[in-house]
C-alpha cells in the first residue's frame, strides 16, 4: 500500500510545499481514534467509518472523493459472494443463501466497513437472515482481499466484500469469478471520502483542497484507481447514516 501510494505522497508534497508522513493502520477504528486524537490530519475512510467518526467528532469532515477511471463514477457496490461450492448446490441469491444458512460459514470485512459489513448486514437481514442467530459461524477477515482469499481456498463459504476488490483481484489473477461467485449487489453508493480535521489552519485545508481536484490521474489513488478527485460533502453520507441507525451501530 505504502509503495502505491509513494507517487501520490511526492505529488502533495510538491503541491501543497508540505512535508508529508504517511501513516498506516490495520483497521478503520486504528484509523477513526488518530483522526479523533490528532495523531493524523488527513486520511481516507469508507462511507461508514466516516459516518461514525463524524459522529464522534464533528471535526472530521470529507473534502473529497474519487471518481474510478473505470466507470468515470463516485460510487460503488457492496457484494455478496460464494465459494463454487456452494454456488454448484443451489445458492444463487439472498433467498437459497437463508435456506442454507445453518450450514454456511460468512466472512465480514471490517465492523466499521460499509460495502463490508452495515451494507450486506441490513441486504440480510431484510432478506430474513440474521447472521449471528443463522449462520453456522459469522468471522471478521480484516481486509477486503482477505475475504476474497477466504472464498477462494474455502476456508469460508460465503463473504461480504465491494465490487472494486473483486474486479481488481479477478484482473490481477487472484480469483476468478468461476470459483468466487456473486449472488447479490448494492445499489450504488457514495464513494469513499478523503476527510480532514476542520480545526485545520484555513491556508492549510486550502491547499490540500487544490492539491486533490487538480491532481493528475497517474497519481490519483482512492480505493483502487481514480481519474480525479471531486468535492466531497457530509450530505453525501445522509443514507449511510441512516442505515446505520437502523442497525443501531451508530
Amino acid at each position: 500500500m505504502l509503495e502505491k501510494l509513494k507517487p501520490m505522497l511526492a505529488y502533495l508534497e510538491k503541491k501543497t510545499g508540505y512535508r508529508i508522513k504517511p501513516y498506516l493502520v490495520g483497521d478503520y477504528t486504528a484509523v477513526i481514534e488518530a483522526l479523533i486524537n490528532k495523531k493524523v490530519d488527513v486520511a481516507l475512510l469508507g462511507p461508514f467509518s466516516y459516518v461514525s467518526a463524524h459522529a464522534r467528532d464533528s471535526k472530521i469532515v470529507p473534502f473529497a472523493v474519487g471518481v474510478k477511471s473505470d466507470t468515470h463514477k463516485s460510487t460503488y457496490h457492496s457484494i455478496i459472494v460464494v465459494n463454487n461450492k456452494l454456488y454448484n448446490q443451489g445458492v444463487k441469491d439472498l433467498a437459497s443463501l437463508k435456506i442454507n444458512a445453518s450450514k454456511i460459514t460468512f466472512a465480514f470485512v471490517d465492523p466499521k466497513s460499509t460495502s463490508g459489513y452495515l451494507i450486506p448486514m441490513a441486504a440480510l437481514l431484510e432478506a430474513g437472515i440474521n447472521p449471528n442467530k443463522d449462520f453456522k459461524k459469522v468471522v471478521f477477515s480484516g481486509g477486503h482481499d482477505a475475504v476474497e482469499f477466504a472464498i477462494k481456498n474455502n476456508q469460508v463459504d460465503a463473504g461480504a466484500d465491494v465490487d472494486v476488490t473483486f474486479d481488481r483481484l479477478e484482473r490481477e489473477g487472484k480469483i476468478s469469478s468461476n470459483e468466487n461467485r456473486i449472488i447479490w449487489q448494492s445499489k450504488p453508493l457514495p464513494g469513499s471520502p478523503w476527510v480532514y480535521r476542520d480545526d485545520l489552519p484555513t491556508d492549510i485545508k486550502r491547499k490540500i483542497k487544490e492539491a486533490f481536484y487538480t491532481m493528475p490521474s497517474k497519481y490519483a489513488l482512492s480505493y483502487g484507481k481514480a481519474a480525479k478527485f471531486i468535492p466531497a460533502t457530509d450530505k453525501d453520507y445522509i443514507e449511510i447514516e441512516k442505515a446505520a441507525k437502523r442497525l443501531n451501530v451508530l
